[in-house]
């Protein structure tokens, strides 16, 4: 029932948005005839300008934009954007309660490593530098020539 009578509001819009459009044209073919006398000629001057430049929203209407339908997309979008937002957030906070829980696994690991281990007072992982890595040939020959100098 409400798809009816956003249907039938529209329809009623667009016609209303044709016939206006259609006297502004008769009133410009009129006004091309006659001519406007002196005494009238500001307020009527006024009233012209007014309804033509009315004329871009009946287009708009006439085309099947209506600019209600607008407003009702930017507030959908603003509400997604205040969603994507919210998801964003929490998004943010579990990454962060993940890398708090990683470090803390991380350094009960090292604890039960230092105590329990056969490696208890010695570090078992070292640290390499760049210059300590070995590369199979394999990946030597990947490497571009001017970069292995």
């Amino acid at each position: 029932m409400n798809a009816d009578f956003k249907s039938e509001i529209a329809r009623r819009g667009w016609w209303a948005s044709v016939v206006f459009m259609f006297i502004i044209v008769l009133l410009i073919i009129f006004l091309s005839y006659v001519q406007i006398v002196e005494e009238n000629r500001d307020i009527l001057i006024g009233i012209i300008g007014m309804l033509t430049g009315s004329i871009s929203s009946m287009l708009a209407i006439a085309s099947g934009r209506d600019p209600s339908e607008m407003d009702e997309l930017k507030e959908k979008l603003a509400a997604a954007n205040s969603d994507r937002a919210a998801l964003i957030a929490r998004l943010r906070d579990a990454q962060i309660q993940m890398q708090l829980l990683r470090e803390q696994i991380f350094q009960l690991q090292n604890a039960v490593i230092d105590k329990l281990s056969v490696f208890m007072g010695e570090h078992p992982i070292r640290t390499h530098k760049e210059e300590d890595i070995v590369l199979p040939k394999v990946v030597d020959e990947w490497i571009p020539k001017d970069k292995k100098d």
